[in-house]
């Protein structure tokens, strides 16, 4: 039996009680675990608060930062970019690099949004070529099991779950327009891209919602951190 793989999630900063936090869901663990994975976190390697910067006034990261984050990535078999409210350089270095070198790369929410703007990184959510929900359904409800269903396309995501339609949960605000560069392979009910696949990669996929909430109640969803696990094996 070969090792398990190691694979890089990662962390999201916060403010609790005016202390400075970065931290890794424990879903995102636990769905990584069950599926046979090792969790490793990554944080940013620059001297910067990140939970008092906005993304725009964050500036770029040097050279020898960015060597330090291709350290940390090369202990990487996959990478899982996590859910969250902003994304800075640092989360498209890590996206990059999984691209450029065909590490294997799954996107969860903002991670999907990430992915979806490959060709117009530029640090800020607000920019970056997303646009804010504005339909019948509402996308962003908490604590729901289920919130809409979603048409599934042929792609990627139909060869990991089977199927021509999902129930999903949903916490977000924004959502990705249609390029050229990636397949589509989910639609929400009401028309909102929910899954994308970057073509010519091991795996690289992206969701809208958050399947690792979704892992104990649906069985459909552990696949998909079953595929990308074993996509992670050597």
């Amino acid at each position: 039996m070969g090792q398990k793989p190691i694979i890089g999630i990662v962390g999201r900063s916060f403010k609790e009680e005016e202390k400075s936090i970065i931290q890794l869901n424990e879903d995102y663990r636990l769905a990584i675990v069950q599926s046979g994975g090792i969790p490793l976190i990554i944080v940013p390697p620059n001297n910067l608060q990140y939970d008092e910067t906005l993304p725009d006034d964050a500036g770029k990261l040097k050279e020898s930062e960015k060597n330090d984050l291709y350290r940390i990535l090369k202990l990487c078999d996959g990478i899982l970019m996590s859910g969250g409210s902003r994304w800075y350089e640092f989360d498209e270095v890590i996206c990059q690099y999984a691209l450029d070198q065909d590490v294997p790369i799954l996107g969860i929410c903002l991670g999907m949004q990430i992915l979806g703007n490959v060709d117009n990184f530029c640090g800020t959510i607000y920019s970056d070529g997303t646009q804010k929900n504005e339909t019948n359904v509402n996308h962003c409800q908490e604590k729901a099991p289920y919130v809409h269903t979603c048409q599934i396309e042929k792609g990627m995501l139909h060869d990991i779950l089977k199927t021509n339609q999902i129930k999903v949960n949903s916490r977000h605000h924004y959502h990705v327009v249609e390029k050229d560069y990636f397949h589509i392979d989910a639609y929400s009910k009401d028309g909102l891209i929910e899954a994308i696949d970057i073509p010519n990669h091991k795996f690289a996929l992206g969701v809208q919602w958050h399947p690792e909430t979704m892992i104990h109640y649906d069985d459909l969803m552990k696949k998909i951190f079953d595929t990308f696990i074993k996509s992670c094996k050597h």
